[in-house]
């Protein structure tokens, strides 16, 4: 057993000890390195070793080689990847490809030429479709069949097209569906035209080859060319502008008419002619579809710059107040369109000399459509939107800011899914899945990008959502404003508390959304945010730390409006500071003082908070009268004069308590002073005042009672006698007894 043992563990230490040097030696196991082993792992040591092995080890050990120099020869035929050329080397490629690629075609602009004349010649000697003239009249047999089941379906329509023709719309909505309906009649028309003629076509005509000409010259160039123009008609009305879909002028709108449906039939007759050229066997490559899309281009960006300044108005709508982004956006649309034209054409052109396939003429066009009529599509998204916001909540400024703003989120929103779906469809159109490119089985970068897209989709979502909430509650929380009297003394009735909380909320919820967002789109681009977010552990510390007053302002401010202390519009006090209310941040007020003076409290240093504004004002007014006068027939007129008051329309839903007297409040040495006192909303009490005192004035000038003034008495016997001499010394001498008792103004001295 002992020899036993010794046998295995001498083969597992020689297996282990062979296996770690064929991995140290594997890149060069292939060599002959006999020769270079030491004395114990030579030849005749490891025969000697090997026999005193057992057999089943002998051919373990055998395996084992085995299966190394299978692994050595593996590493051997592995070959390192040859790099492909760089993405400038790419550039330098296609562009060389590209000019080679233009200047044969123009070159080959003989030729071009030479293939039209030939194929035009071949096509009225007979050699394409048989004799001319069978072709003329099979085109005209399928074009009579055509016009004339058209003309009977637009018969039974007469009636109605004459009721779109006089009809003047009084709405949106209700323009859309005379269009609509306009539109489908055309549509419909043009539909059976094509049917029959088809039908006809196939019927009729008997040879093959002028029965596949025949209809390509009725749709290249009858039936396109006017469904173009029926679609335009539709979104233009070049002759109707109570029809009109969009804002233009009636030179922009008939001049995009005539140009694109000229356009389109210059296109379909090309189209015909490259066919008529392919039958014939003329066709000279890619140079007839190269100056066919450079003219097409061309005239494209001309026409959108005769009708920039048309596009522009067309983007800006019937909006009396557009945003900046709208006029900048409504500027800049018909210059990116022209430039991305251009640009497209240059990729197709370069595409096609590299041989790629996904950028064709034809989708090229297809986008080309889209870009140019974006915004149609646009204008048609703003008037969809005019109907689906809802009405206006409240009454007064306030409201009509949140409804403004609800309405532009509206249209942001609606505006981001217009682009994401034009972005999707020229995807589709260049045979790209947009979608598709964020699976798990795409590549890395493109998965990674559309998550980073739909991540800052979401987070402007959540910020529209946020401005459309908290409008929403502006608008129905936030009473109308009142103008105040021109002698106000103070503020008035205060917002609620929901529209005093809510903008501060709003900016929380936006920085939040924004933090999270910018993180999260950070963190898929591949970046590590656990250093920001201990950064901002760090920054938040050494700002506890650091700024204790800033600190203390916001959670003074926090109980503050947790108690609802005040809110926006309210005079308040703060312990010698008064003012209304103007703005509230979370560090600070903004009071706006009864002198214009706008003062800065922070809430940390508000010892104490008074409210002079809040559901109710009760307001004490005093009247001196003559010791002599009778106080019940003062109360009296006090008490008519509230009731007079409390009839009036303008104090009616003001006043909460009429005016009435309270009898005598106090007695000097001028008069009895009588007092009387009346309850108002914030903010009223000053109108309804003025008129108090103008009543009371006239009140006691009817009733023969005068308001009482400071007198002084000089008792004379009854048989004095005094010259005028004695008699203006006397009087100046109560004259200056009476300005004796006279108070001083404050700071005066003497």
């Amino acid at each position: 057993m002992t020899g036993v043992w010794r046998k295995s563990f001498i083969s597992c230490v020689f297996t282990l000890i062979l296996s770690f040097l064929a991995l140290l030696a594997a890149p060069a196991i292939a060599q002959d390195t006999t020769s270079n082993l030491p004395t114990a792992l030579q030849p005749e040591a490891m025969e000697k070793l090997v026999s005193d092995l057992d057999p089943e080890q002998v051919e373990a050990l055998t395996d084992l080689m085995t299966l190394l120099q299978q692994s050595a020869a593996a590493r051997q035929d592995v070959q390192p990847v040859a790099q492909g050329p760089g993405f400038i080397d790419q550039v330098r490629t296609a562009l060389s490809d590209f000019g080679s690629a233009s200047v044969g075609h123009f070159l080959n602009l003989p030729g071009l030429f030479t293939g039209i004349f030939a194929s035009i010649a071949a096509l009225f000697s007979g050699t394409i479709a048989g004799p001319i003239h069978i072709l003329a009249g099979s085109i005209a047999l399928i074009l009579a069949a055509g016009f004339a089941a058209e003309f009977l379906v637009n018969r039974f329509a007469t009636s109605r097209r004459e009721t779109i023709k006089n009809r003047t719309p009084e709405s949106l909505f209700e323009t859309v569906k005379l269009v609509s309906t306009r539109a489908g009649l055309d549509l419909g028309g043009l539909i059976v035209f094509a049917i029959v003629a088809l039908v006809v076509g196939r019927v009729a005509v008997f040879n093959p080859a002028a029965q596949e000409l025949s209809l390509q010259a009725v749709f290249w160039i009858v039936f396109m060319p006017r469904l173009v123009a029926a679609l335009l008609r539709f979104a233009l009305a070049p002759h109707r502008r109570e029809l009109r879909l969009v804002t233009a002028d009636d030179a922009t709108a008939k001049s995009l008419y005539r140009s694109f449906t000229t356009l389109f039939t210059i296109v379909g007759i090309a189209f015909f002619l490259r066919n008529v050229m392919h039958a014939s066997g003329n066709d000279v490559g890619g140079t007839f579809r190269f100056f066919i899309g450079f003219g097409v281009n061309a005239w494209i960006i001309a026409v959108i710059w005769k009708a920039r300044h048309g596009l522009t108005s067309i983007i800006l709508g019937d909006d009396t107040e557009p945003t900046s982004g709208l006029e900048r956006m409504a500027h800049f649309w018909p210059y990116f369109s022209m430039v991305f034209i251009a640009f497209n054409w240059l990729l197709v052109q370069i595409a096609t000399s590299m041989g790629v396939e996904a950028l064709t003429a034809g989708r090229s066009f297809a986008v080309i459509i889209l870009v140019v009529f974006a915004p149609f599509l646009d204008t048609m998204v703003r008037g969809i939107v005019s109907h689906i916001v809802p009405p206006m909540q409240g009454e007064g400024p306030v409201a009509e800011a949140a409804h403004m703003q609800t309405r532009h989120s509206y249209v942001r929103i609606a505006r981001v899914t217009l682009l994401a779906f034009l972005v999707f469809l020229v995807g589709r159109i260049y045979g790209l899945n947009l979608l598709a490119l964020g699976a798990n089985d795409g590549s890395e970068v493109a998965r990674s990008t559309v998550i980073f897209l739909l991540i800052l989709a979401a987070g402007y979502l959540a910020w529209e959502v946020t401005n459309l909430w908290v409008a929403h509650q502006l608008a129905k929380d936030s009473p109308p404003t009142v103008e105040q009297d021109d002698d106000a003394e103070m503020g008035g009735a205060g917002k609620s508390r929901m529209a005093t909380i809510l903008p501060l909320v709003r900016i929380v919820l936006q920085i939040t959304i924004l933090t999270l967002t910018g993180l999260l789109a950070l963190s898929q681009l591949g970046v590590n945010i656990t250093p920001l977010l201990a950064g901002a552990g760090v920054v938040g510390l050494a700002v506890g730390f650091g700024a204790q007053t800033l600190v203390r302002d916001v959670v003074s401010g926090i109980f503050f409006l947790m108690d609802d202390a005040f809110r926006l519009g309210e005079f308040i006090d703060t312990g010698g500071t008064q003012g209304t209310i103007e703005k509230i941040s979370i560090r600070s007020l903004q009071l706006r003082g009864t002198r214009g003076a706008v003062h800065i409290v922070p809430y940390g240093e508000i010892p104490k908070l008074t409210n002079l504004s809040r559901d109710w004002v009760i307001m004490k007014l005093k009247f001196t009268v003559p010791f002599d006068t009778d106080v019940e027939k003062v109360r009296k007129l006090f008490k008519r004069i509230g009731q007079e008051i409390m009839e009036m329309e303008e104090f009616q839903e003001d006043i909460l308590a009429p005016f009435k007297g309270q009898g005598v409040a106090d007695v000097d040495d001028v008069g009895i002073v009588v007092r009387g006192k009346f309850t108002t909303k914030p903010g009223k009490q000053f109108g309804v005042r003025k008129e108090i005192y103008k009543r009371v004035q006239k009140a006691f000038e009817e009733n023969g009672i005068q308001f009482a003034r400071k007198e002084v008495r000089v008792q004379l016997p009854e048989n004095a006698k005094l010259d005028e001499n004695q008699k203006e010394a006397l009087t100046a001498a109560a004259a200056a007894a009476a300005a004796a008792d006279e108070p001083k103004p404050a700071g005066s001295t003497g």
